[in-house]
């Protein structure tokens, strides 16, 4: 009879170190998956900054273009006989 809580007490103790294991195996993998969230945020940063100054590049192209327009307008306005 004294040896069975012997025997449960062991077994509880197998399943926490089955799962200490697995816990430290999950840990090791941890450094991978925060390069991986880093070279992300990179990417994400890097991006962001090309879609701002994309955006911007295009409104200074729109207003060019309107310009012009207007120009070529008055351009071809006074050319037409009145």
């Amino acid at each position: 009879m004294a040896k069975e809580p012997d025997n449960i007490v062991l077994r509880r103790l197998r399943e926490i170190r089955a799962t200490l294991d697995e816990h430290s195996k999950q840990l090791q993998a941890l450094p991978r998956i925060e390069k991986q969230l880093a070279d992300l945020s990179k990417v994400l940063r890097y991006s962001m900054g090309q879609n701002s100054e994309t955006e911007f590049r295009q409104s200074q192209q729109e207003a060019r273009i309107d310009e012009l327009f207007r120009q070529l307008e008055k351009l071809l306005g006074d050319k037409q006989p009145t």
